[in-house]
């Protein structure tokens, strides 16, 4: 049997789009989830202990696409308060940071595509829980990333919720 040009282009195609969607997954999980953060912010101290609902410091995942992280300002509108904290190393780290007027450069833990377009908002106002694709960040010390956001993870949540699945939903 003779295989034609058009099909080995095809063949081509297919295994570059596969090394290509499988080395972003490759990056986001080395990249992305290793790094050390500027401040080892205690997820589970915050979210866990202290019950600290995770719109309080990421504001954008209730009206907006991007969940954000807070600004050094907003950290020490707490912080500011809690004089028998204040000696701990991370601590001294975002005083710091505020003293200087430097914004803290955190490293993104879950790092979507560009091609890719993702609400925070609309999940949330759907009544998704953040636990679902974020895991039990309360009982982390160090954020780690729960699920790999990859395209197969959401279609499968897209068709069991019975939200829509053309390509325009997600793609820009």
């Amino acid at each position: 049997m003779r295989v034609t040009f058009g099909v080995q282009v095809l063949v081509a195609a297919v295994i570059a789009g596969v090394l290509v969607i499988g080395g972003w997954a490759i990056a986001n999980q080395i990249l992305f989830r290793q790094q050390a953060q500027p401040i080892a912010f205690p997820h589970d101290l915050h979210a866990g202990n202290r019950q600290i609902a995770c719109q309080y410091c990421h504001r954008g995942t209730v009206h907006g696409d991007i969940a954000g992280v807070p600004s050094v300002p907003e950290c020490m509108e707490c912080h500011q308060w809690m004089a028998s904290i204040k000696d701990k190393p991370e601590v001294q780290k975002l005083i710091s940071y505020a003293t200087e007027g430097k914004p803290i450069k955190w490293f993104k833990v879950y790092q979507l595509p560009e091609h890719v377009r993702f609400t925070h908002e609309a999940h949330i106002a759907r009544g998704f829980d953040c636990s679902e694709c974020h895991g039990q960040v309360q009982e982390m010390r160090v954020l780690k990333m729960a699920r790999n956001p990859t395209m197969g993870f959401c279609l499968n949540c897209h068709r069991k919720n019975k939200a829509p699945t053309d390509c325009t939903t997600c793609h820009k």
